[in-house]
């Protein structure tokens, strides 16, 4: 991107109090309006009571699961120590047997799954078309929620009086962000937005809008001028604020759908069919049947636990960030339609990491994997040295680390006090008219 003008210090300083003062009051502004209810355009009520205290206690159907999870990251985090020697033993394969396109092609495929630099004129291309969808699209989906009495996305319903109010200003947002017309107050806004959701709805659900903080963080660092710019590329610095946003918003979100996960068994109710992505189904197998759909729920937040850590970490955030546009794109276009449009945020942050050229520097890396790494993978850097040394404590770290981010915070789940859950199976129970209507 290009480097913004040098400041004065009278002007930096002024800067540096602007942005604060403005999120300070538009989220002044925002909050006299109070927001009562939760909903999505995605029918999410409840057709069957699920037991709440499948959720309050690991029992062997989740043990199975989150074996299969840990044993999933185990394995990545292995290969992706291990990655150099890979690449070796890769290498000397196609100096002995392909040439040509095809060796180029292999060489291709292994430099954008280890997450390496791409030379190549067509990937650069694609990242320059994958930086403009990231920072525009937010605007569609602005407008589009605007024009359904939502803020930011459907799930957050606007109420009288100041709706009208919340509609145009989200409008005028969106023009703004198509046209990058000071894209630092566009971001300072998301931000106030964001802050206002967590007052006036809920903090459970406000995890939602999380994965929107990933575009916002990149606006605030983008010059004040940005609409006379052409912006077809990111920093390192920007790219790595977008991974580390983006994929804790997803580590977090399938927590979440743990620690309240009505919503979610209810969204599985209205669309049984998304129950048996296979890719879900691989870690929820064999499990009891009656209890499928709390299953099927913490195998795909686990699933999500899982991939917003590679993400957030760097570890092959090429590939993983190229799946999770798949699966988006499914959810939206295959599953539930037009009401999921808001899936464009997540596409846009996953496409532009799948098609960045600066996928290395996460804090993992710089912290733990670039410098334990080059203990556990490349080449013996003496005689005598043992690879398999090398190999067996890769191993023993990736699992190590798993289960260290797997069972302990899933134990600690059980042990919550989440009484919104009992309210909410008691109510359902005894008034399912008025619940019905109230999120539909």
């Amino acid at each position: 991107m290009v480097a913004a003008p040098r400041l004065s210090t009278r002007k930096r300083l002024a800067r540096s109090i602007r942005l604060p003062a403005i999120g300070a009051l538009s989220a002044a502004v925002a909050l006299p309006t109070a927001a009562l209810a939760h909903e999505r355009f995605v029918k999410h009520d409840v057709l069957q009571p699920f037991p709440h205290d499948f959720f309050f206690h690991v029992d062997h159907n989740v043990v199975s699961i989150a074996v299969r999870v840990c044993l999933a990251m185990a394995a990545v985090l292995f290969l992706w120590f291990r990655r150099h020697a890979i690449e070796a033993f890769i290498e000397t394969k196609l100096r002995a047997g392909a040439t040509g396109r095809r060796a180029d092609l292999i060489r291709f495929g292994l430099r954008f799954v280890t997450d390496q630099p791409m030379a190549a004129r067509c990937f650069e291309r694609i990242g320059e078309w994958a930086v403009i969808l990231f920072l525009r699209c937010p605007g569609l989906v602005l407008m589009y929620a605007a024009s359904n009495s939502s803020l930011v996305m459907p799930t957050y319903p606007l109420a009288e009086p100041t709706k009208a109010l919340f509609q145009y200003a989200s409008v005028a947002l969106g023009i703004a962000i198509i046209t990058q017309l000071a894209l630092p107050l566009c971001g300072a806004a998301i931000f106030a937005i964001f802050g206002y959701i967590v007052v006036a709805y809920d903090w459970k659900l406000a995890v939602d809008v999380l994965p929107v903080l990933s575009v916002a963080i990149v606006y605030v660092t983008c010059p004040w001028n940005s609409h006379a710019r052409l912006i077809t590329s990111l920093s390192r610095r920007q790219i790595r604020l977008v991974r580390l946003v983006l994929g804790f918003s997803f580590f977090a979100l399938g927590w979440m759908k743990i620690y309240n996960p009505d919503d979610v068994i209810g969204v599985a109710q209205n669309f049984p069919t998304v129950t048996d992505d296979v890719l879900i189904k691989l870690f929820y197998c064999g499990t009891d049947p009656r209890l499928k759909t709390g299953c099927w729920l913490v195998a795909f937040a686990l699933s999500e636990v899982l991939s917003g850590f590679l993400v957030m970490v760097g570890v092959f955030s090429r590939a993983w960030s190229l799946q999770l546009v798949y699966v988006f794109t499914k959810l939206m276009v295959v599953d539930f339609g037009w009401p999921e449009i808001p899936h464009l945020y997540p596409i846009g942050a996953f496409f532009l990491l799948a098609f960045s050229n600066h996928p290395i520097g996460a804090f993992f890396l710089l912290a733990f994997s670039n410098q334990l790494s080059n203990e556990l993978d490349g080449e013996p850097r003496a005689a005598g040295d043992r690879r398999w040394w090398r190999s067996r404590w890769g191993l023993a770290t990736a699992t190590a680390l798993s289960w260290l981010l797997i069972f302990p915070l899933l134990y600690a789940l059980t042990l919550t006090q989440r009484p919104f859950l009992r309210a909410s199976a008691t109510t359902r129970a005894s008034r399912p008219t008025e619940i019905g209507s109230r999120l539909e």
